[in-house]
């Protein structure tokens, strides 16, 4: 009969124990961990963000704005395609507005909700992440991601008053799981995109808000896109509090009291 070890267990060796340290090591090697970035990296990103907010508010063209997005995407993700899908006059279809890196002619593409991964984030209104599509047991969308060569997948929401209004993909062609810092980053870009989106960018009109400049300016665009403060400060790299007084002195400035009334005076130009 084994008696019990002081130091291994029931029948166990010292010798098995000592070796317990280095499969612990093992597994603590192959976890996840989300980094931060790197101080240059972050900076490049958010000076970015703040760019294409910019030229959210100007008369920089909604196809060259939506361009800058998905090249700005591939590159801070270090991925090799991206795109931006939107909804259509068909609820139930998905149109590919723009795209870089594909290795065909992807542009223009209509993908039923039901039959696509951008159809699984527009029903669901969450971020989807795909290590591999080419292993998923659903072989319709198996076989598209493998005739556009997509394998490593992110997909996020673009998201408008009433939901999902598009999505925001950046794909590997290659195994690729997303990392927490590059799914912010992904999720950043496509708050411009659905802002600039929503706000149809009429070129050839006067521009909106004509009392308006620098922050102030985009924080009032923002407003009117039903952005939250917070999702403001993200958007325009201030804190939540200081997106607050913007809201504050431009209730002032407007003669208004409630938020309603605040996006109501901006949209019929009163700032």
């Amino acid at each position: 009969m084994r008696s019990p070890s002081t130091t291994g267990g029931v029948g166990r060796s010292n010798g098995g124990a000592a070796q317990r340290p280095g499969r612990a090591k093992v597994v603590a090697l192959g976890a996840r961990v989300s980094r931060p970035p790197s101080p240059r990296a972050a900076d490049l990103a958010l000076a970015f963000i703040h760019r294409l907010l910019e030229e959210a508010t100007t008369h920089v063209s909604l196809d060259r704005l939506l361009a800058s997005i998905v090249q700005g995407a591939a590159h801070l993700c270090g991925v090799q395609m991206a795109a931006i899908s939107l909804l259509r006059e068909d609820p139930q279809g998905l149109e590919v507005v723009s795209v870089y890196g594909a290795p065909g002619a992807i542009h223009g593409t209509r993908l039923p909700l039901r039959a696509s991964l951008g159809g699984t984030v527009i029903t669901s209104g969450r971020t989807l992440r795909c290590g591999d599509t080419w292993r998923l047991r659903d072989t319709a969308r198996s076989a598209f991601a493998r005739r556009n060569g997509v394998r490593g997948l992110c997909v996020v929401p673009l998201r408008g008053p009433e939901g999902p209004i598009g999505t925001l993909a950046a794909a590997k062609r290659v195994r690729w799981q997303c990392t927490a810092d590059q799914e912010v980053v992904l999720k950043l870009l496509a708050h411009v995109a659905s802002v600039a989106v929503q706000l149809g960018q009429p070129r050839d009109a006067a521009p909106v808000l004509p009392g308006l400049a620098g922050k102030e300016r985009a924080i009032a665009r923002l407003l009117i896109a039903d952005k939250t403060h917070k999702e403001i400060a993200e958007a325009t790299g201030l804190s939540a509090r200081t997106v607050g007084h913007y809201v504050e002195r431009l209730k002032l400035r407007c003669g208004v009291s409630t938020m309603h009334g605040l996006v109501g005076s901006l949209l019929r130009g009163a700032g």
